[in-house]
């Protein structure tokens, strides 16, 4: 089986490559063990036969030396026999018992051994019968003992000897046989240790060479293809298996790939860049040049190859961009500078310079951004800045800049003449130092400073509402303002509008006094100049001339028709003045509704006009006769405007909390360019209107006051050629609820 085909890890071949020589270390530790354990053992065996012999040899001495030490005894009687022979009885049985314990488990020696123990028990048991029979003085006896004592004895003798030489014979062949078994084994273990050892070595150094020249192999491959890598060249075919170098291998190929992929976009980015990227040398000559130096330069890149980088700059420019070069190449980092680049034909461009000096490679590396159009854009900016700042200095309305909690951040000269204080001394004041409520509230309160800020955005955010302001002098004075929000890099801020409206004040109340006046002084002689002509219309002076009758009637139906503009006039001054006295009681609605039917009837009969009504039960809190005139007046433009034979209708709709009354007509209709026109002063659908249909044009602008004073809204929907519905809404009236009366204080309605 070829190992390099199979796959395994780098960490399994370094496994494999330890464990072989070790398992094999460990079968021969264990085979030499063994090897040394038999030699060991036969050692061991001879040792044991020759202890054996030596025993055998001493038991029979000993057994010769008792009968030869009784011998002596029995003889002499001497002591020294005596002990001689009581040592050796004692030491038989020891020497015995030793022998049997060097036997071991060996049948035939054990049985031997049993016949030697009865062999010496019997010999010791005659020796000592004798020796008892010579102790006690019985010579008889122990001379009879003493002849039978030495037969038996050399019996036992002969017969010990036989059975000692049987359990010696064994043991004699061991220990002749031992010296060339240990030869052999000796041989044996040195045999197996030299070959052991070399194969170990050679089996360590194969598997070392095997696995190190597969790996080498392939990080050679690596190496190769770090190589081709570098210089753009194709890699070599992916590696096989799957060790960590085949996975290695496959990243390496991963990564070139992907570094490919990067080049390309890189290339498509540098190629389809709209800047113009390069690299400069330390002589400042392009040695690298994008694309987009054709557009932006108007030079080819191999135009540029080569060619000095100050060349192109025009001479005004030289000298900041030596500057702003030399500084990148002593910091050693990314700068911008800017200066106008000389193109090809003639014209210039301003360009922005990203440039970054690299030591190791001697570069600048840039690129470089065409910012003619952002300059142009600037300059024209400034340029209108200039001019709105212009026209800001030198505005007639006073513009104050505030932060949402009511300080002023910047005013314009206009400001500072409205109010008399220079802007050093407005600018982080609050804005409430500038009105008259400064002298009532506390500026030290934040709740003061609070409610002054919502009175101010409730009347003037996106609408102008009108205040008293305080000069540098303490003078009150009344001004026109208008709030309107912005927001800007830094946060949100609210642009004061405003305008000293103390001329205009003192005309329109001049304006009001002479009307006031003139209409006064007008109606009273109207008055009776109407008088006069209507007793001289009815004959009570006596009967005129028909064709005086006639001036007679057209002087009455001027007088009649000043006195009503005089009266309207004057309504609408009580209306802007907040001076028309208005009384709020509990209407019904449909009463309102039959006496202005009544008031409009015989004019309605004289234009051929049929009146209808949609009975009502609403109650309403209101000026039932204000709500009269608004009616009376409506009905009245119905009728002139309506066809003979047409009818006019008023009904009334019921809608959450409002009721809606609609005058109904079907007359020619108002086009949609004059709809936001009718409820203004002495404003018609057509200029004839006023001679052939009568009227002065205030009285939609009277019924828009009137309405507005009760809290409602009036309107028109209407389209040409098909009629008109003027309506108006006011709300019901309901427990708790406040009716504001211009010209006096808020009234609760129960």
């Amino acid at each position: 089986m070829n190992l390099q085909r199979v796959n395994l890890k780098l960490s399994h071949k370094g496994l494999i490559l330890v464990s072989v020589p070790l398992l094999f270390e460990l079968i021969f530790l264990l085979t030499l063990t063994m090897l040394l354990r038999q030699a060991e053992i036969e050692v061991q065996r001879q040792i044991r036969s020759k202890a054996i012999i030596s025993q055998a040899n001493t038991l029979s001495k000993l057994f010769y030396d008792a009968g030869v030490a009784m011998g002596g005894y029995s003889i002499t009687k001497s002591p020294l026999f005596s002990d001689r022979y009581d040592k050796i009885v004692r030491q038989i049985p020891q020497d015995l018992n030793e022998l049997k314990s060097l036997v071991g488990d060996n049948p035939r020696q054990q049985k031997i051994l049993e016949n030697l123990a009865d062999i010496t028990v019997t010999g010791l048991k005659i020796l000592g019968e004798a020796k008892a029979a010579i102790d006690d003085n019985r010579v008889d006896v122990a001379q009879f003992r003493a002849r039978h004592m030495y037969k038996e004895i050399r019996s036992l003798a002969d017969r010990l000897q036989d059975e000692l030489r049987g359990l010696t014979e064994d043991e004699r062949k061991i220990e002749s046989e031992s010296p060339e078994v240990q030869n052999r084994n000796r041989a044996t273990v040195k045999l197996f240790l030299v070959v052991g050892v070399v194969f170990n070595i050679l089996l360590a150094v194969a598997l070392a060479l095997f696995f190190s020249r597969g790996i080498g192999r392939r990080l050679n491959v690596l190496t190769d293809n770090s190589i081709r890598l570098a210089r753009g060249e194709p890699l070599n075919p992916p590696l096989t298996g799957g060790d960590e170098i085949a996975h290695l291998d496959g990243v390496f190929h991963s990564m070139a790939d992907a570094l490919t992929e990067a080049s390309r976009k890189e290339r498509a980015v540098i190629e389809n860049s709209a800047d113009v990227i390069c690299s400069i040398d330390i002589d400042g000559k392009f040695v690298a040049v994008s694309p987009a130096s054709m557009s932006m330069f108007g030079f080819s890149p191999d135009e540029l190859m080569g060619k000095r980088f100050i060349d192109l700059i025009i001479p005004e420019d030289v000298q900041e961009t030596i500057k702003a070069v030399r500084a990148i190449r002593a910091e050693q980092a990314t700068m911008n500078f800017e200066n106008r680049i000389k193109r090809k034909d003639t014209s210039t461009v301003t360009v922005l310079w990203s440039a970054y000096w690299s030591e190791s490679e001697r570069s600048m590396f840039c690129v470089a951004h065409d910012i003619t159009e952002r300059k142009l854009a600037e300059e024209a900016t400034k340029a209108s800045e200039k001019r709105i700042r212009t026209i800001i200095e030198n505005m007639l309305v006073g513009l104050i800049i505030i932060s949402p909690e009511g300080i002023i951040e910047s005013v314009n000269p206009r400001t500072e003449q409205i109010f008399g204080f220079t802007s050093s001394q407005m600018v982080g004041r609050h804005l409430m130092t500038l009105f008259t409520e400064a002298r009532l509230y506390s500026m030290n309160s934040r709740e003061d400073l609070q409610q002054f800020m919502d009175n101010l955005f409730h009347k003037a955010l996106n609408r102008v509402g009108e205040f008293d302001a305080l000069k540098q002098t303490g003078e009150d004075f009344p001004i026109e303002l208008s709030l309107s929000e912005f927001n800007m890099a830094d946060g949100r801020f609210y642009l004061a509008n405003i305008l000293d409206v103390s001329e205009r004040r003192e005309v329109e109340r001049l304006k009001k006094e002479f009307v006031s006046t003139v209409s006064h002084e007008l109606r009273t002689p109207l008055t009776s100049i109407r008088g006069s002509l209507t007793l001289l219309n009815v004959g009570a002076l006596g009967a005129l001339p028909d064709q005086a009758m006639k001036v007679v009637n057209i002087a009455e139906r001027n007088t009649i028709r000043l006195i009503g503009l005089i009266n309207d006039i004057l309504d609408i001054e009580k209306l802007e003045s907040g001076k028309m006295d208005m009384v709020f009681q509990d209407v019904d609605i449909t009463s309102v509704l039959e006496r202005s039917f009544e008031s409009v009837k015989t004019f309605a009969d004289n234009n051929g006009v049929v009146l209808e009504m949609v009975p009502s039960s609403v109650r309403v809190n209101a000026d039932g006769d204000r709500l009269v005139q608004v009616i009376v007046n409506l009905m009245s433009n119905a009728c002139k405007f309506s066809p003979k034979g047409a009818t006019v209708t008023v009904r009334v709709d019921e809608i959450p909390n409002w009721i809606e009354v609609k005058v109904i007509d079907r007359g020619r209709g108002i086009p949609a360019k004059f709809k936001n026109l009718l409820f203004q002063r002495f404003q018609q659908v057509e200029a004839s209107d006023a001679k052939r249909k009568g009227g002065t044009g205030l009285g939609l602008a009277i019924c828009k006051g009137i309405i507005e004073a009760h809290g409602g809204t009036i309107g028109v929907d209407s389209e040409e050629g098909k009629g008109s519905v003027f309506w108006f809404r006011i709300p019901l009236a309901q427990a708790g609820s406040k009716i504001v009366v211009p010209g006096e204080k808020e009234k609760m309605v129960s």
